[in-house]
């Protein structure tokens, strides 16, 4: 077996797996454990759960199930160590302390306003918005191991996976001031087969968060979802439309049977919060105790409007986000062949006064959002394995485009590949939007907060 002795873990050993095979070989040959279903990611959920909180009362939720897998890594990555050798916590935690220096959690670690969970976290939307507002997060879940990893080079934490499993559930900690959920809108969706609680995949996943507000009574609901989601009807086992709607049921299931206090759900369009972006997102908020007053969502009112041209990138792009010429041309045939028959479908470009449209995830998305961009001289000349680039210089947007037409600060790290990237924004929320819709229910419900940027 290698000898390793390593005094601290880099990010990527964390959160990008190269831990898995070391320590894979030390559980097999030390403890003679079989590794066909060792799950990595779950043990760095504890760990890391369990760091981030260790100097709060979750801390002491998560440090029986840590403690023992903090041991057994702690030697798998010593192993001149004597077995029989006794090892302080504090050597034990400072072999994950890389996660202190990732770049959103670094600047909220010493949040303590409130607390929240972050659940279906995507890449930590709700996270950044919440924590901005100096809300600690006590636990998050996330089903995406590609969205893993990139919550957890960004927040220093990896989320536990799939939230229907009663293992993940029972890892949520006691005393919650706010439960968050974009849960996902796929069979609530236009784009989508509309299936909703009929999607025995994800439609049902609303019923893992009425489980778990159930039992854990949070004080505050905060749950998004695509405006979809208010005329779907639910369908019976053979997949017909009943004459409920999906939503009646969520609202009913919240009211009467957990006993919160919704007011009816709203539709917030991202542009009135300050992004650059035509984004139509249905919000339905809870509380626990209702006070003596209604609650009114925010509006965006005195934000002022930023449009694509404050966020465009400002230098020359690269030549890979520019189109071929035979891709182009397919993109304007298809349109001609649309407004033809007269719909309305195909292509669009965005220009510096306009508002971006909705970005969404594979299909046409990223045609709904082209820029035309002459910076690049070399576009023309470029000697690119796709063929001969566009004349029109038209491109898509870059990564870091979708993150700001998102609100995601500039210090977020985008650690994946193009394609993996856009699926990751086009997955998660406007910031901005769900930062003044939460700012409204912590004033609501008279809890403190704070303004972290």
């Amino acid at each position: 077996m290698k000898q390793y002795n390593i005094d601290k873990l880099s990010k990527e050993e964390i959160f990008g797996g190269k831990l898995i095979a070391p320590i894979r070989q030390w559980l097999k040959l030390q403890q003679d454990i079989d590794t066909k279903n060792y799950d990595y990611n779950a043990d760095m959920a504890i760990i890391t759960h369990y760091i981030q909180n260790k100097n709060h009362p979750e801390g002491a939720f998560y440090k029986e199930k840590a403690i023992p897998i903090l041991k057994s890594y702690y030697k798998a990555t010593h192993t001149q160590l004597p077995d029989d050798a006794e090892i302080e916590e504090q050597e034990l935690e400072e072999l994950f302390s890389e996660i202190n220096d990732t770049p959103v959690y670094k600047r909220h670690r010493n949040n303590n306003a409130f607390t929240f969970i972050d659940l279906f976290a995507g890449i930590g939307g709700f996270r950044i918005a919440l924590e901005q507002l100096g809300g600690r997060c006590v636990y998050a879940s996330e089903f995406d191991g590609s969205a893993q990893r990139s919550y957890g080079m960004n927040h220093g934490v990896i989320p536990f996976g799939d939230i229907k499993l009663n293992e993940n559930k029972k890892r949520i900690p006691e005393g919650i001031d706010v439960l968050c959920a974009g849960f996902p809108c796929q069979p609530f969706s236009m784009a989508g087969l509309r299936k909703g609680f009929g999607d025995e995949n994800k439609g049902t996943l609303f019923f893992d968060i009425k489980e778990i507000i159930a039992t854990k009574h949070p004080r505050i609901i905060l749950l998004e979802n695509v405006p979809g989601l208010l005329s779907i009807h639910n369908r019976d086992n053979e997949g017909r439309s009943m004459s409920e709607k999906t939503i009646d049921t969520i609202l009913n299931i919240l009211r009467d049977e957990l006993g919160y206090y919704v007011p009816d759900p709203k539709i917030l369009n991202a542009r009135h919060f300050g992004v650059p972006q035509n984004r139509d997102r249905v919000f339905i908020v809870g509380f626990l105790e209702r006070p003596n007053k209604e609650y009114k969502y925010p509006t965006g009112e005195g934000i002022l409007d930023k449009h694509f041209g404050d966020i465009r990138e400002k230098g020359v792009v690269d030549t890979r986000y520019y189109m071929s010429e035979r891709y182009w041309q397919t993109l304007v045939k298809h349109k001609e062949v649309q407004h033809n028959q007269g719909r309305g479908y195909g292509y669009r470009t965005i220009g510096d006064n306009d508002f971006g449209h909705t970005l969404m995830v594979g299909g046409m998305g990223l045609e709904r959002n082209l820029i035309i961009d002459d910076a690049n001289p070399d576009v023309n000349q470029a000697n690119d394995p796709r063929g001969e680039l566009n004349h029109d210089h038209i491109r898509v947007l870059t990564e870091r485009e979708c993150a700001r037409m998102q609100g995601f600060p500039e210090y977020f790290e985008i650690c994946v590949g193009k394609s993996p990237a856009y699926k990751q924004f086009g997955n998660s929320v406007a910031i901005p939007v769900v930062k003044e819709v939460a700012r409204s229910l912590l004033k609501y419900d008279n809890i403190n907060y704070i303004n972290v940027e």
